[in-house]
């Protein structure tokens, strides 16, 4: 490097370097993201209720699920046991619908807490979700059994509106909580030996609701109806459902790192078009291709002249020829009693005594255990002449 092009190098790197301290330390932006995870602290994620829920169900074990329903229950065993959904949008195909229905009916407890409901699951049990906006910033839920009824309601500033139950089919199913305006926001449905808790507001689930609005006893509250079991806690069903990722992903998901990333990729393409400019680029030296046939056969021929194989080597000469007069006049002299001596001879141009002597040795040769080196010279000779008639 000389002197005059150091100075680009100095300053293009410290450049980069104040754009990563940059990045590094400046306050981080809080991130408002609807994702409902488990292991998310931000405010709408699940961490405090996921790690809390053993309280609730105590002594029990809680399993997350990261598959479709239908996948899980082929995983599970018989015992009867709680499912937990909480999620943006709960949308199952006919399969998933089917196989929920079918927990549900042998006695399972499904726990449903969403903003939408698509698919075959709302139809099946004949309720639709609508939204609800008030004109003031805030939102008041309270429930209805007297038990769990608090004199004041319960107070979500954050959300000011949720989603409602416009449509329930109340002949078979229990209002358990209602917003300030008397819509339904929770209810309980039989269905088989089990029940179907829904609910069209996750928001009371979420770090958020429990720890900054300090209405954790309603999130309680609600799961309070689930009975003690073992419970299945669902990942699979939430809005940011994380796949698998590479390296790079995790880099670009990240705003500091992918503008670092970004840095480093433009100061590599400043590097190599300053380069390119002052160097003469190398021009490669092609040696030419070594000629190794006469290596190889001279290699094969000293393995076969140690071995002192004779017959073998009468036997593969005679095999090479016959190949040789099938691709060429599709004779085939391995078919000794068929073959016509004239027809072949008149076919390739050979001599009818020169064929004749080839097969006779060739019968001969296959017939010994054994052959001489001059055996095999005179049964090569007459083979080399062949080929010479045959050209």
């Amino acid at each position: 490097m000389n002197k005059k092009d150091r100075k680009y190098y100095i300053f293009t790197v410290l450049i980069l370097i104040t754009i990563i301290v940059v990045e590094v330390y400046k306050p981080k932006p809080i991130d408002w993201r609807f994702t409902l995870e488990q292991k998310d602290k931000i405010p709408y994620g699940t961490y405090v209720l996921f790690n809390t829920i053993n309280d609730i169900f105590p002594d029990q074990k809680i399993t997350v699920n990261t598959k479709t329903t239908w996948e899980l229950t082929n995983e599970q065993d018989a015992d009867l046991k709680n499912y937990l959904y909480i999620a943006e949008t709960f949308n199952l195909d006919k399969l998933e619908t089917l196989t929920l229905l079918d927990l549900a009916e042998k006695g399972n407890n499904i726990f449903i807490s969403s903003h939408r409901f698509a698919g075959l699951f709302p139809d099946t049990l004949k309720f639709n979700v609508s939204y609800a906006s008030f004109n003031d910033s805030i939102s008041k839920l309270n429930f209805y059994n007297k038990k769990l009824k608090r004199s004041f309601p319960y107070v979500f500033k954050k959300s000011a509106s949720f989603n409602i139950f416009k449509k329930l089919d109340t002949t078979n199913c229990e209002i358990l909580a209602y917003d300030k305006k008397q819509n339904v926001v929770f209810f309980r449905q039989a269905y088989g030996k089990g029940f179907f808790y829904i609910s069209s507001v996750p928001e009371v689930f979420t770090n958020y609701a429990m720890i900054t609005e300090k209405n954790y006893e309603f999130t309680y509250k609600m799961l309070s109806y689930l009975p003690v079991r073992n419970t299945i806690w669902d990942e699979y069903y939430k809005p940011f459902r994380k796949e698998k990722k590479s390296s790079l992903s995790f880099f670009l998901g990240e705003k500091s790192l992918k503008t670092a990333y970004y840095m480093l990729l433009l100061t590599i393409l400043l590097f190599v078009i300053f380069s390119a400019k002052r160097k003469q680029r190398i021009i490669p030296i092609i040696k030419p291709y070594k000629n190794k046939t006469s290596e190889f056969v001279h290699t094969i021929s000293g393995l076969y002249y140690k071995s002192k194989n004779h017959k073998d080597i009468a036997l593969k000469r005679f095999r090479y020829l016959n190949n040789f007069l099938q691709n060429k006049y599709n004779v085939n002299l391995s078919d000794n009693e068929d073959i016509s001596i004239e027809k072949t001879a008149l076919k390739t141009g050979m001599d009818s005594d020169l064929l004749k002597k080839l097969l006779f040795d060739h019968s001969k040769i296959t017939k010994l255990e054994t052959i001489s080196e001059q055996q095999l010279i005179t049964f090569n000779k007459i083979i080399e002449d062949i080929y010479i008639q045959c050209q």
